[in-house]
Formats: structure tokens, sequence, C-alpha cells
């Protein structure tokens, strides 16, 4: 145990070791709920715009331009290093995953090799030993983690959820017992878990659970879809339904002919 503790606090382990106990307690408040695993994920393009707006409502001329200066370069600096992240393979994994496959590969890389290296390398002067060993471990780490962190990509892979524009002349499944111009509720496949709509229809219908219906338009005062059986539609405009396109010009033209 002693030996394991001072190949643990030898350098150049030392400089891994401190790194790898405050990952280690990361990890742990992550499994008790205190933080997400997203900590170092926040949209730093959008926490930019935002100093920049609320610098600009209190700076002005030469002042205000030295902010928008520093935000532009900011937001460069991000965008720069999400590319290096994704040139090294750790793109669509989050910063608090790759970092810590990073620092215990590492970590393990100079509890393994650095006794062994210092004592082949016994003539060369101490610190060149260590750093040298240091930069190799991190490099190898890097490259160790990138692999091992690729596998773990689909786990992490957002679903961006359609917008309101995107939903005109799709097609939903009416998941409530009516349909009428105040109440109901449909659902709508988008490659994931589903969305549950408000819906509505003005019209006498015969919608019921399970029921097709042809999404028309959004009505923000009533915070709900507009929408009508497929069954009102004509057989050619069925066929519209199979383009996302077409289906939603032919929304756009149902609402205008209202």
């Amino acid at each position: 145990m002693t030996q394991f503790l001072d190949a643990m606090l030898a350098f150049p382990t030392v400089i891994f070791t401190i790194p790898l106990g405050v990952i280690v307690g990361y990890w742990l408040t992550v499994m008790v709920g205190a933080v997400g695993i997203d900590l170092l994920d926040g949209d730093l393009g959008d926490f930019a715009l935002g100093a920049k707006a609320g610098a600009g409502e209190m700076l002005e001329g030469g002042a205000k331009a030295a902010v928008e200066a520093g935000t532009k370069a900011s937001l460069e600096s991000v965008k720069s290093g999400a590319s290096f992240l994704e040139v090294l393979g750790f793109g669509g994994v989050p910063v608090t995953v790759s970092v810590s496959f990073v620092v215990f590969l590492s970590w393990l890389m100079s509890m393994g090799f650095a006794r062994p290296a210092k004592e082949a390398l016994g003539a060369l002067p101490g610190a060149l030993v260590s750093g040298g060993l240091a930069t190799l471990c991190l490099a190898v780490g890097l490259v160790l983690a990138a692999l091992a962190v690729r596998p773990l990509r689909p786990m992490f892979a957002v679903q961006q959820a359609p917008r309101r524009a995107e939903l005109m002349g799709r097609v939903c499944v009416i998941a409530s017992g009516r349909v009428d111009g105040k109440f109901g509720h449909a659902t709508f496949e988008d490659g994931g878990a589903g969305l549950l709509l408000n819906v509505v229809c003005d019209k006498s219908n015969a919608l019921t659970r399970g029921e097709k219906a042809l999404i028309l338009s959004y009505d923000a005062a009533r915070d709900a879809y507009e929408v009508e059986p497929v069954d009102w539609l004509l057989p050619e405009e069925v066929q519209h339904l199979k383009d996302p396109i077409t289906a939603a010009a032919l929304a756009r033209d149902k609402v205008r002919t209202r």
C-alpha cells in the first residue's frame, strides 16, 4: 500500500493524481444527484451573447465597440475549441466524460511506465525525464481516450424536437376521446420519445382516440394546433402527405380557404 501511495505522489504521476482526485469527487456528486453530467457543456456562445447584450445597454460609443469586438473574439475561440475537440474525436460526448477518460488513462500510463522509464533513463536529468514522461503520457492518454469515447456517442445524442412550422402538413394520431374547438390531444412521432400536442378542430368531426389528423396551423391564442381528419382529404391530397414540403403547402392552402 505504501509503495502504491509513493507511486501516486511521485513526479510526474502526481500531475495526473491531483486532477484524478477532483474527477473522482465530481463523479461522486453526480451519483448523489448534486450536479449534472453536462456541468461543463453549457452554451458558451449564448453566454457571450448575453454578456454582450447586457454590457451594450450600459456602454455606448467606443466602449460598446470594444465589448462587441471582445465578444466576437470569445465566440471564435469557443468555436475553435469545439473544432479541436472534434478533430481529436471527442465530438458529441460531454466534456466531463472526455476529460475523465483523458486524466484516468494518462494517470494509468504514468503509474505503469514512469518508474521503469526512470530506471532505464537514469543517466539523463530527472526533470527532463519526468517532463518528457508527463507529456508522452498525456499524448497517449488523449489518443486512447478519443478511441474509448467514440462508442459512447449514441448515448449522448440529443434529439431536436421539430419546430412548430415543421409540423404543418404532418399527420398526428389523436390521443383523446374527442376533439372540438376547445379540447383535444394528439401524439406525433418525431423519431424520439414522441410529442404530445394540444389540438383543436372548430368543425364538427368524428375524431376519436387512434384516428389520424392533419395538422393545419398553430393557434397561439389557444396554445393548440388546428387539425382536421385525414378522411376529409381528397385522394390526390392524401398523396401529398408523403412529401413534408408539399404537405405543408397543402395545409397552408386549406387554412386560407376556410
